[in-house]
């Protein structure tokens, strides 16, 4: 059944007579589409009538097309809506009565739906095959870097070192100034010697007397002899020991840290040359580096 009213006189009375115009046309539309059953095209009518003057009875038409176009859901809707707007309607008991059947139809259509399409069946997966021997994965084992070492900074100069060959150079010249005077010594005790080895004999017999005998000169010069040569050989010793810890003071490095062959060490020759005269045997040194 369609509600065929149109609205209360005083929602009418407000209307422009344009819009009373719009409100018969497509009422007009909206009863020829329903009476032919295109019940959508009905609903569309309706709802521009709705619009224009808001009249309750609109949303009831505009259910019945829905319900009748078999769309239960939005019949429901407008059906509550209605009522909701028209609490005091005279078919409110009907409009009652299709909602609970639209909402019956709704679930039965559910229940047959849910009979008729049964679920998927879940996939069933497969366990993965057991190795019976696996294989140890391979053990790799990371590269080993071993950094060379760092070079090793030079020694820097030892003070005490050069202390020491210093003062070991000066007691060698000392030694060898001291041998020196002491040659000198020597030397003129043989001359002394020798001197009185030259004097004639007087025909009395008797020389000329001289400081000491020569005994004496012969010993005092073969004491200054020996201490010439021994403070020579010392002071020549000390001498090129000093020059050795100056020259190798912090200049070389160990063979194992620089990879090369030490260099020789520098060779001291010591040679002496002997002085002869008579009676006294003197001496005289050398170095040869």
């Amino acid at each position: 059944m369609m509600v065929l009213a149109l609205g209360t006189k005083e929602a009418r009375a407000q209307l422009t007579p344009q819009q009373k115009q719009d409100i018969h046309v497509h009422y007009q539309q909206a009863t020829r589409a329903y009476d032919l059953g295109k019940y959508q095209e009905a609903v569309d009518e309706y709802q521009k009538v709705y619009e224009i003057d808001g009249d309750p009875v609109m949303l009831y038409n505009i259910a019945q097309a829905y319900r009748l176009n078999d769309q239960p859901q939005e019949s429901i809707h407008f059906y509550r809506r209605y009522l909701q707007r028209s609490p005091e309607a005279r078919n409110k008991e009907d409009v009652e009565r299709k909602i609970t059947a639209m909402e019956k139809l709704i679930e039965e259509r559910r229940k047959a739906a849910a009979a008729v399409t049964p679920p998927p069946p879940k996939a069933v997966v497969p366990p993965p095959p057991v190795e019976t021997n696996p294989e140890p994965p391979p053990v790799v084992t990371p590269p080993v870097v071993v950094a060379p070492p760092p070079p090793r900074p030079p020694t820097p100069p030892s003070t005490t070192r050069r202390v020491i060959g210093w003062s070991m150079i000066g007691a060698g010249v000392a030694s060898g100034v001291v041998a020196v005077i002491e040659g000198v010594r020597a030397k003129n005790k043989g001359d002394e010697l020798t001197q009185m080895s030259m004097v004639p004999t007087p025909p009395s017999g008797i020389r000329p007397p001289f400081d000491s005998g020569p005994q004496s000169i012969q010993s005092a010069g073969q004491t200054a002899n020996i201490v010439a040569i021994t403070c020579g050989i010392a002071g020549a010793a000390v001498a090129v020991a000093g020059a050795v810890i100056l020259i190798t003071n912090g200049s070389s490095a160990p063979a194992s840290e620089s990879g090369a062959t030490p260099a020789p060490a520098p060779t001291t020759t010591v040679s002496f040359a002997p002085w002869f005269a008579p009676g006294l045997v003197g001496g005289g040194m050398g170095l040869r580096f």
